[in-house]
Order: structure tokens, then sequence, then C-alpha cells
């Protein structure tokens, strides 16, 4: 091991007083061989005459030495096993979502929610398939009024829904269905209620195409679109900032103030790593304060563990 300028000024005196072990000795002289410096200290130190050595010094620098190298193994050593936990949990607590299929949702029709109103013959009732009118509880907050009811498959754990308003006043929602078991080859026979209120203008399935009309007239001519691209513009941007960064953190490498451009450096690689970690090459988002959250918090531990990792480098480079 090459010792540093440093330690090895530090151990100078106790050299000079010959009061080092022989492979210590050998390592000094070796540095003193290379470093002029080195020996111009050891040169001053032989003259000056009337000042007490500190002989304690030099052990005090080796144990911040060794107690500071302990510290960074610990942390990037912590942050390695953070980050694996976190993508694991990660990965493993996404929600499947269902691709639509024929029978996953069938539309029953529209029907009163609450207590039943007297309109000539009965109940007000406008459905698809011409569903008998029926009349079931007030929903949440005691709404009451008329409700889009669904029948859902079973295996299905819920939906992530998405409401539009669109220029002419009409609504628009986008539902798409979500589940934490693995997609059945065949559609379960078992189906639950599911209730819109009020009634949406239209109803569709499915975030990205294809696409699927559930209830009410098509939009825009029969295309129905919503990309969600924030995910895949932060990470062109990030991508972008990576390039530039490190392009000029290779070209101004001498700079005195180069470390900045590192650790600019590091911030969009760490978000880009952390992206592909999580979400993969995806960039589309149905949960997107949850996987932006998730990101961002594995962005932090990738920069510190980067900035940690190039810090030993230098030092073992350093040592060499």
């Amino acid at each position: 091991m090459k010792l540093p300028c440093a330690v090895t000024r530090d151990l100078l005196p106790l050299y000079a007083e010959n009061m080092v072990e022989a492979e210590t000795k050998e390592m000094i002289e070796r540095h003193l061989a290379e470093c002029p410096e080195c020996r111009k200290k050891l040169s001053e130190l032989d003259t000056a005459t009337g000042r007490p050595v500190d002989t304690a010094k030099p052990l005090r620098t080796l144990k911040r030495e060794i107690a500071k190298r302990r510290l960074y193994v610990a942390v990037i050593a912590a942050l390695c096993v953070f980050i694996g936990v976190c993508t694991y949990f990660f990965r493993a607590d996404s929600m499947i979502f269902v691709p639509w299929q024929e029978g996953l949702i069938e539309v029953v029709g529209i029907e009163t929610i609450g207590p039943a109103e007297e309109d000539g013959g009965g109940n007000a009732s406008e459905t698809n398939e011409a569903a008998p009118a029926q009349t079931t509880p007030p929903g949440p907050g005691g709404y009451t009024g008329r409700a889009l009811i669904l029948n859902v498959s079973s295996f299905v754990n819920g939906f992530q829904e998405h409401l539009i308003e669109e220029d002419d006043g009409t609504t628009t929602v986008l539902i798409q269905a979500i589940s934490t078991n693995p997609i059945p080859e065949h559609r379960s026979q078992s189906y639950n209620e599911h209730t819109y209120f009020p009634v949406p203008d239209r109803l569709i399935y499915g975030f990205e195409q294809p696409q699927k009309l559930l209830w009410g007239t098509p939009l825009n001519g029969g295309t129905e679109v919503l990309p969600r691209l924030a995910l895949a513009f932060y990470l062109i941007v990030a991508a972008i900032s990576a390039g530039v960064c490190g392009l000029a953190w290779l070209i101004f490498r001498n700079w005195k103030y180069s470390p900045v451009l590192r650790q600019l450096f590091f911030a969009p690689v760490s978000y880009a790593l952390a992206h592909l970690l999580l979400k993969g090459t995806h960039t589309a988002s149905f949960f997107m304060e949850r996987d932006l959250t998730g990101i961002l918090l594995l962005t932090a531990a990738l920069y510190l563990l980067l900035s940690l990792a190039w810090q030993v480098f230098l030092r073992r480079k350093k040592e060499q």
C-alpha cells in the first residue's frame, strides 16, 4: 500500500527517532524516494531544535483514517441494502393492470339510487339491454339519483379512474381494472356490482390503446386516447442533462470546479437508474404520485451512493 503524503508526514517524527516497525519504515522510505516534498519535511525535522515531538499525532491520524473508511463502507453497504429492499417491495407491491377482455365488465344500465321516484308507471330506468328498473340503496354520502351500474368480474380488486371534463361540457371517465392476482386464462363467472354516479356521458376502459367504449357516444370521432407521458418526459430530461453534464465534466476535468460538474452529472444519472430499477423501460404510469415519489426517493439514495463510491475510488487511486 502506498502511503498518502499526509500520513507519511505524520509518521516522520517517529521515523526520525527510529520508533517505527520495519514494514512501516520500508513504506516511508519508499514514499520518500518518490516524493521530494516529504524529503524536504524530513530534512526540516532533522534540523529543528527545541520543539517536542508529538508522537501521538500520527496514531490519531491513522485512527481517524480507519474510522472514516469504516464509516464509508458501512454507509455504502446500508445504501445498497436500502436500494435493493425498496426495489423489491416496489415491484412486488405493483398492481397488475388487467387488459380488456370480453366479459370482464358488463354494463347493466342506469338505475335509481335511493328511494324510488314515481314517474307515471314507476321508477325511471334507461339501460343498454333493457334491464328491469330497480332501486338500490343510497350511495356514499347519501347520494340519491341516477347511477350507472356495472357487473365486474370478481377477480378484479379495484379500479384506477380518471375524470375528464370535455370542452363541450360532457364528462368522460376512463377506468383501468387492477388486480393482485395473476390474470386468469378464463374469466371468472362470478361478478360484483360497481356503481358510477352521477352518470358520466361516456365510460371508457383502458388508459392506452386498445381502449373499449363501455357507455355513451364515442369521443372525437371514435379516437379514445389519453397519453400519460410525464415519466417519459422526466426520463428524457434526465438523459439529456446527464449527457450535457458528463461532457462538461470530461472537458473541464482539470478545472478547479470540476467536482461541481461531477455532482451535477451524478444527479440525472441517479434519476435514470432509479427509473430503470423501479419501472424498467416502461414510462407510462397509472399511479403517477406513487411512482414519482418512489423514483425520487431512490434517486436520493443512488446519488449518495455514487458520491461515496467516487470518494472511495479517489482514495484508493491516491494510495496506489
